[in-house]
């Protein structure tokens, strides 16, 4: 499925566009940008998509919905992933951008632009760098070609070096809300509402692999559905079991606690209405309604605010397993026979 090359194609992430657009259209382009936000909601598409309007040769549009043509040299070089005034740092040797990769573009970025006003560094996984590239890529920082221009994407912004965070002017990237995702899977893309919903869930919200399964085939199981089974939930040993499957592995428990975070989402949905259409998991609305009926509003917030924390945790040395064990332990603990049997609120 093709990138989105203009901004109008992306989902959400409105606020941040506004904020692009009206920096390229006043002409207040800073040196070095930061963009900031989970993984997989689009940062680096916003990067490139910058990068192209940066270096059209004809933007169209007035200041607020500028975008590129599409049309010129310069987009057209975008368009065929070979553009000679972007580059692209990416992960090599080890999975990390390495020194030379940085002494290669130090080389190169001097000269002048060929086709476009600016040259243009994208770093689309800045956490990456290893201590000899960042330092390496702080000197550059420290004094760059007046034409240069430097796109740093992450997730993990504790991974830079302070040195480098101070040279980039940061821009928070928010993951589109769920309706948001959902109406691009139906209407841009043609799938129908209970399928998005199952797409959804499989992609654990992020609108990245939502977009990308969206005419796959997506695999019937999700990774940690088995925990909305009322018989898992409240069986400790059990829970221990999934805690177990994550192990070591951070993505791992990231993956669970958006699955938990999206779960708990549609426990406060059919508490506040009731309604089936509200569900991203529609087809597990019995689930849904027994952990509705053992916790209250109070709870589900609670327990929702205590795996955003957990989440904010991961960029940090978080051991991921036991980690898994509170955020499950929590849960089954409040929903299991001795934990609060509390009505619904609505």
């Amino acid at each position: 499925m093709t990138a989105p090359a203009r901004f109008a194609e992306m989902v959400g992430h409105g606020p941040v566009i506004a904020r692009l657009r009206a920096a390229v259209a006043g002409n207040r382009l800073g040196s070095a940008y930061l963009l900031v936000g989970d993984p997989d909601i689009g940062k680096r598409t916003l990067a490139l998509i910058w990068a192209r309007l940066i270096q059209c040769n004809a933007p169209v549009g007035g200041p607020a919905d500028v975008e590129p043509c599409g049309a010129c040299r310069s987009c057209r070089q975008h368009d065929a992933a070979g553009h000679p005034d972007l580059f692209v740092l990416e992960p090599e040797d080890a999975s990390v951008v390495t020194i030379d990769q940085v002494r290669r573009l130090q080389s190169e970025l001097p000269y002048r632009p060929l086709t476009s006003a600016r040259r243009i560094v994208l770093v689309p996984e800045a956490a990456r760098l290893n201590v000899e590239s960042s330092n390496a890529l702080l000197k550059i920082l420290e004094e760059p070609p007046g034409h240069a221009m430097f796109l740093l994407v992450t997730a993990q912004r504790d991974r830079l070096l302070p040195t480098i965070l101070s040279r980039c002017l940061m821009i928070r990237c928010a993951p589109p809300p769920p309706e948001a995702v959902l109406d691009h899977l139906t209407q841009a893309l043609g799938v129908t509402p209970d399928e998005a919903r199952r797409i959804l869930a499989v992609a654990q919200g992020r609108v990245g692999p939502a977009v990308r399964a969206a005419g796959s085939d997506v695999a019937d199981a999700v990774a940690f559905d088995d925990v909305g089974a009322p018989d898992v939930i409240a069986d400790p040993p059990r829970v221990l079991d999934i805690a177990e499957r994550v192990g070591k592995d951070q993505e791992a428990l990231r993956a669970l606690l958006a699955w938990l975070t999206l779960w708990l989402r549609d426990v406060l949905a059919w508490q506040a209405t009731g309604d089936p259409a509200r569900l991203l998991h529609a087809h597990r609305r019995e689930d849904i309604a027994w952990w509705a009926n053992r916790l209250n509003m109070d709870d589900v917030l609670e327990a929702a605010s205590g795996l955003h924390a957990l989440w904010l945790a991961t960029t940090r040395n978080l051991n991921p397993q036991l980690a898994a064990e509170v955020a499950l332990l929590n849960l089954s603990l409040r929903l299991g026979p001795s934990g609060p049997a509390t009505e619904r609120t609505r």
